[in-house]
């Protein structure tokens, strides 16, 4: 075979597996416009009844009804739209309870044992509105589930299901999830903090590993009970940097006196880290008597730790402005430029920044 022939016959395999990709996305687009005409009808036929109930004048099983006449994935989706946008939380307990037992949910959360991910999400999706205790298994089940969209939106049933071997297990994997399933599961576990913390405040110990403590600690920063809190500031001592670490940044929800003495004892560690950690959170305390402390560590050798102590200074009012002043005319050139950037903030500069 010539070159030619064989450009010739790449350039016909490349046609037509170009003319199969148009064809694709052809098929695609008339079937995703299908399934929102069927949407569309369904959302308003729906409309009527589901406005009934919500004003409470009709019945939820007339919802129920009409939900069990669509398909599988119709009923679904409009029911997830009914639960999430517009029920109120009072409704939805008398909605789950209305739905439960239904043939489509049932085919729905049997999904969870899929061998493609997006099948067990709908069951994740669908167990967070109908969730109850008989749903153990199923809720750890998907806890375990090998993608991250998975285990992060299992964790929308913990409340309902009340388990709380679920959440003891759920707080030892917590350092394995990737960031954003491990933010969600937070919000979560706040949601449901009396679920979480008997299992927290037992974890929260010196002795436990570096990786779990850290993780916990942040936790407990996110739950921020004062149980929890006081727990976290119990660890203020530990050898570890990175424990200490996330010990400062917790103790800025712990409004104690205990915690701000806590904290100024961190603006002398030997890791810079935590000493710019303890400024931002002795900044969000507020307290003007760490003042002086932190117009010391305008003269730090490390940038962030001044600007940290900065930014602290410029949140506790006029003590802290007074001392910003003062520093501009030091004689250590890196205090008065510090001094100088934050005090040409704004105040909502100095928020926003604080905050970061």
């Amino acid at each position: 075979m010539t070159i030619i022939h064989l450009l010739v016959v790449v350039g016909l395999v490349q046609s037509v597996f170009l003319g199969g990709i148009v064809l694709l996305l052809i098929a695609n687009r008339r079937r995703s416009a299908r399934q929102g005409r069927a949407s569309a009808a369904v959302a308003a036929q729906l409309a009527v009844p589901v406005q009934a109930w919500l004003v409470g004048e009709g019945s939820v099983d007339d919802v129920a009804r009409i939900l069990a006449q669509l398909s599988v994935d119709l009923a679904l989706e409009q029911a997830i739209v009914i639960a999430t946008s517009r029920a109120a939380s009072t409704q939805r307990d008398a909605f789950a309870a209305a739905i439960q037992d239904a043939r489509w949910v049932e085919a729905v959360l049997a999904r969870a044992t899929s061998r493609r991910w997006w099948r067990r999400l709908d069951a994740a999706r669908l167990l967070a509105v109908v969730a109850a205790p008989r749903h153990r298994d199923l809720l750890r089940r998907l806890l375990d589930d090998p993608h991250p969209a998975v285990q992060g939106l299992a964790a929308a049933s913990i409340p309902r299901v009340a388990d709380f071997d679920a959440v003891a297990r759920l707080l030892d994997r917590l350092p394995e999830r990737s960031a954003v399933v491990r933010l969600y599961q937070f919000s979560m576990l706040k949601e449901c903090w009396w679920l979480a913390t008997p299992a927290l405040l037992a974890r929260l110990t010196p002795d436990a590993p570096v990786p779990l403590l850290e993780t916990w600690i942040n936790l407990a920063e996110t739950i921020a009970t004062s149980d929890v809190l006081e727990r976290v500031w119990m660890l203020r001592a530990h050898p570890d940097a990175l424990v200490r670490l996330a010990v400062a940044r917790a103790l800025k929800r712990y409004f104690h006196p205990a915690a701000e003495a806590a904290l100024l004892v961190f603006l002398s560690d030997d890791d810079w880290r935590v000493r710019a950690l303890a400024a931002r959170s002795l900044g969000t305390l507020g307290d003007a008597a760490a003042a002086p402390r932190l117009a010391a560590l305008l003269e730090d050798r490390h940038w962030w730790v001044r600007f940290r102590s900065g930014l602290a200074l410029a949140q506790l009012g006029e003590e802290g402005r007074r001392a910003l002043r003062h520093a501009r005319g030091s004689g250590d050139r890196y205090a008065a430029e510090m001094a100088a950037m934050v005090s040409g903030l704004s105040p909502g500069s100095v928020t926003e920044l604080s905050e970061a």
